[in-house]
């Protein structure tokens, strides 16, 4: 058996080892107590005289400069919402635990004299600090109850108001943008949208028979994408469909490389999403408001370069058009002479975003089959403003 010197090291054991007691003297320790209560009193009350006067802090301070008391705990301060810019995913809600209600590590007291602060109350972005607008909290609020409609109408009439922060109007876009991937470029219904609704297929229905007998302004193929249908003849009746009622147009912006989606006219236009485009070299888009000309649209066109009078036949793989064009004619009094203007996709994707086109728009492969199947011949628009600023751009 080990002995006590063997399993305990020195220190622990000079505190548990056994000694022997000694007599207690007990007039010398008397006396010794009584010096050393003498000595405290009096150090006490030197010391009551040297404390500093307790400051009191005025209404106006900020009360998180107090330093809390012992015998209470102080509890980090949680930011705002306001205080945190977000994606369209709202963010969990934290949970407060009991390790959040304890100071946090290498807390400090504050100074005796802070300078004084100054809450922030604007919307715009101050320094690092992202602050939302109230649109984009308010739609955030909105898509929190899955009311998809009810938060693109408020983004969309922030957006066309022009009064957004840089950073909010992006988010505002890109809020916008995915909700009408369920809105508009899903199979889904829901209630209160004014441009869809569902259509059960009758005997004999085409995909094109149903877009012409409901007065659709879109193209058959569109009705076939947001349906996911691998063939257009796989409809059978009793089948219940998604449609999509249009009218789709078109705003270019010719600074920003970037074409604007919308649906719906004048005021109850909507905003849908965004591509970036190919623009003509040497400035030569040309500006004002255009309309898809009628019988104008083809599918894996001919064309004939007007500088070379080089022919490319439809399918070939060398031609710029690309698969898809829709020609645009001018509506205005400056662009009516503009015939041979158009929309149509390229061989060259990098080409996207810079002008080096002839005059014409060009859009990338998967862009410009969608903008293909939502604008229609004879109705929709497409504006091509004169500067960077679009402002009081006619809706429709």
């Amino acid at each position: 058996m080990p002995l006590p010197s063997q399993s305990i090291s020195s220190n622990v054991r000079g505190r548990y080892m056994y000694r022997r007691r000694r007599k207690r003297r007990r007039p010398v320790l008397l006396l010794l107590i009584c010096a050393l209560a003498v000595g405290g009193a009096w150090w006490l009350l030197s010391n009551d005289r040297d404390t500093p006067p307790t400051t009191v802090v005025q209404a106006n301070e900020p009360a998180a400069l107090v330093e809390p008391s012992p015998a209470r705990q102080a509890v980090r301060p949680v930011p705002a919402p306001r205080d945190i810019e977000t994606t369209i995913h709202s963010a969990p809600v934290a949970t407060i635990t009991e390790a959040d209600t304890q100071p946090a590590a290498g807390w400090r007291t504050p100074p005796a004299e802070p300078t004084q602060t100054t809450p922030i109350t604007s919307q715009e972005p101050s320094g690092s600090l992202l602050l939302p607008s109230d649109a984009v909290l308010q739609a955030r609020q909105a898509l929190a109850t899955e009311d998809l409609v009810t938060a693109r109408r408020i983004l969309s009439n922030a957006i066309a108001a022009g009064t957004l922060s840089p950073a909010n109007d992006e988010e505002a876009r890109y809020m916008a943008a995915a909700i009408n991937d369920r809105l508009i470029f899903s199979n889904e219904i829901f209630d209160g949208d004014p441009y869809s609704f569902r259509y059960v297929v009758q005997s004999g229905d085409s995909l094109g028979k149903i877009v012409q007998r409901l007065g659709l302004q879109v193209d058959w193929r569109f009705i076939q994408r947001i349906n996911g249908l691998a063939r257009p003849d796989m409809i059978r009746t009793g089948q219940s469909l998604k449609v999509v009622t249009g009218p789709f147009h078109a705003d270019v912006d010719r600074q920003m490389h970037n074409m604007t989606l919308y649906i719906g006219e004048g005021t109850q236009r909507t905003f849908v999403r965004e591509f970036l485009v190919g623009l003509g070299e040497y400035d030569s888009t040309p500006a004002g408001l255009f309309q898809v000309r009628h019988a104008s649209k083809m599918v894996n066109p001919t064309w004939t370069n007007p500088r070379t009078h080089e022919i490319y036949a439809a399918n070939d793989p060398e031609n710029p058009l690309g698969e898809f064009w829709m020609g645009l004619q001018g509506i205005q009094e400056h662009n009516l002479q503009e015939r041979s203007f158009g929309l149509h996709g390229t061989i060259e994707p990098n080409s996207i975003g810079r002008n080096n086109s002839m005059g014409c728009i060009r859009l990338a492969d998967g862009d410009i089959d969608l903008v293909y199947e939502v604008l229609t011949e004879g109705v929709s628009t497409v504006w091509v403003n004169e500067n960077d600023n679009i402002a009081g751009v006619p809706g429709g």
